[in-house]
């Protein structure tokens, strides 16, 4: 190996070494979490200090959590319920979106910066302030305890049309006319034109609107009773009693909690970085 070999590979190793380094504070609290969803109530706090190999891998590995929220729990319902929610919600956003940041960025129509003001204005006002409105509102078109009402108020996200119109500004106008020379419409040239130069965007608006549906906790305990429509995330918080919490259930559901947007995340992250990257390149 020549010189300049060997100083390429030391280089190479201690960028590796330096990535470890950053990653290691995020991964070992999931790793934490999942070793002690695998151990028993006695074993849960027993090797927590000093940090040892033993406070990461139990002695005696166990799956009874597990076994008691797939059976008992009946929690792979809940999981069910959680991914219908986030999968509908993610499929509208982007329907929804893809419309709106169309004409927000290729049509021209009286106060259409004024109207973009407005809808990124929305992102300002806390949730906490309108869950009040929203929920008399959802009651009132008898959508109270249905999927629909955890659904319908949270297919406009306005960062998403922010987003994706971000992007859209980025593809050549010159598509547009030539599509339209051929007699697509405006529908068309979404269609045809900018969608499919768009499949970045796309999955980082999905990723970020299944994540952020995924998540939900405080909408879904307010607007659902019937425990047979619990989300995951409320599920969780179920675990929890006054008078004793099972550390092991606990972290059992949020390893199965985890998994999903883990896995869609490392699936797509080549997607993910590009659309974040584009998406502001031109105002």
């Amino acid at each position: 190996m020549t010189r300049r070999g060997s100083l390429r590979f030391l280089q190479k190793i201690c960028v590796v070494l330096g990535l470890a380094f950053l990653v290691l504070p995020f991964f070992l609290p999931f790793l934490w979490m999942v070793g002690s969803s695998l151990r028993t109530n006695e074993e849960m706090f027993k090797y927590t200090h000093p940090l040892t190999i033993r406070t990461f891998v139990p002695l005696r590995p166990t799956v009874s959590n597990y076994v008691h929220l797939m059976g008992e729990m009946r929690f792979f319902r809940y999981f069910l319920n959680s991914m219908f929610v986030a999968l509908s919600v993610t499929a509208l956003t982007l329907m929804l979106s893809a419309l709106a940041a169309y004409a927000f960025s290729r049509m021209n129509f009286p106060l259409r910066n004024l109207a973009f003001i407005l809808v990124l204005a929305t992102m300002m006002v806390p949730f906490e302030s309108t869950v009040i409105p929203l929920y008399l509102v959802v009651r009132g078109m008898k959508m109270h305890n249905t999927y629909s009402g955890l659904i319908v108020p949270w297919i406009a996200n306005p960062f998403i049309v922010f987003l994706m119109r971000q992007f859209f500004l980025t593809i050549p106008k010159d598509l547009d006319e030539a599509a339209i020379i051929d007699g697509c419409s405006h529908l068309g040239v979404l269609r045809h034109v900018i969608l499919p130069n768009s499949k970045s965007i796309l999955v980082t608006a999905g990723l970020m609107s299944f994540l952020w549906s995924w998540d939900a906790f405080l909408w879904p305990l307010i607007i659902i009773e019937s425990p047979a429509k619990m989300v995951i995330q409320v599920a969780i918080s179920s675990l929890n009693t006054q008078e004793v919490v099972y550390w092991g259930r606990v972290f059992a559901a949020c390893t199965v909690a985890s998994l999903p947007t883990v896995a869609a995340f490392l699936a797509l992250q080549r997607y993910y970085v590009q659309g974040i990257a584009f998406s502001g390149m031109k105002q």
